[in-house]
């Protein structure tokens, strides 16, 4: 199993990691934007050097490394950027919890880029969830009672979709 194949996932995964650890070091909350950045750039810059090769299957045939996953990857980290980039003045209102917004915009792109390069239904399950969780977490990210109560109606509709999704599997 070719591990190098699956750099672009783990090192967003470690940066969203990276980032929860640095909200509770560093006292100055601009840098986990920088920081952000930086780790969706280095997965696209691993990304980008797997184009071209051939297709290959990985964790017994459970994810596929194409150009087309690939190229969704690269989809899926340029809007993630944007998200990041658009969202700087909004989050500044948030002084403590800005790591944590950060790490869930990186972990729903984690979900995504997984879900991008699944085979098997249950994989694309498990990234779907991924996706989800951080998406509901992030809608309710305000504290408002209407954030509140649209983080609550996603999370029905979204347990519901999944529990017919998982009855159709």
């Amino acid at each position: 199993m070719n591990l190098g194949l699956l750099t672009p996932e783990l090192t967003l995964a470690a940066v969203a990691i990276i980032v929860i650890l640095l909200d509770l070091i560093v006292p100055r909350k601009g840098w986990l934007a920088v920081v952000s950045i930086a780790g969706i750039v280095a997965a696209a810059g691993f990304t980008i050097a797997l184009w071209g090769g051939d297709s290959q299957l990985i964790f017994n045939n459970m994810l596929a490394v194409d150009n087309f996953a690939l190229f969704f990857k690269l989809l899926f980290l340029a809007i993630a950027a944007l998200v990041i980039l658009a969202s700087t003045d909004y989050v500044s209102k948030f002084a403590r919890f800005q790591g944590e917004y950060y790490a869930l915009v990186l972990l729903s792109a984690l979900g995504m880029m997984l879900m991008a390069a699944t085979t098997e239904l249950i994989s694309i399950y498990i990234a779907l969830e991924l996706t989800s969780i951080s998406l509901y977490v992030l809608v309710g990210f305000l504290k408002d009672p209407k954030s509140t109560e649209a983080s609550l109606k996603y999370l029905l509709l979204g347990a519901i979709a999944s529990a017919v999704l998982l009855f159709g599997m």
